[in-house]
């Protein structure tokens, strides 16, 4: 099991009541989005208006619709960055630390 149940969604329902919040799209995930056959212009900075939980398989994910608002953007928790002035920091980056290593630990890297 990657997540902990109980935390990931006490996490997930902290996310939703701070909602919308920003989080910073890194280069390497613009330019796989890029390479999408949907092409969706995002910016570094995006608002997240959502999370929802994908079970431990998925994790959490955060809904970001850019400023065209045509599509949504579903990216997972783990490859977002968020603030650290944020009261949820924290959290965020515990959830994140634990997914990588057991996602690492799964894969056998």
């Amino acid at each position: 099991m990657l997540d902990k149940p109980e935390k990931a969604y006490k996490l997930l329902a902290t996310l939703n009541a701070a909602a919308p919040f920003e989080v910073e799209l890194p280069p390497s995930l613009i330019t796989h989005l890029k390479t999408q056959q949907t092409v969706i212009a995002v910016k570094p900075r995006e608002s997240v208006s959502k999370v929802s939980y994908l079970g431990d398989e998925g994790g959490i994910v955060c809904h970001i619709v850019p400023d065209e608002g045509q599509s949504a953007l579903i990216v997972s928790l783990t490859h977002v960055r968020i603030h650290r002035s944020l009261p949820f920091a924290a959290a965020v980056f515990d959830y994140q630390k634990h997914r990588v290593k057991k996602l690492k630990k799964e894969n056998g890297a």
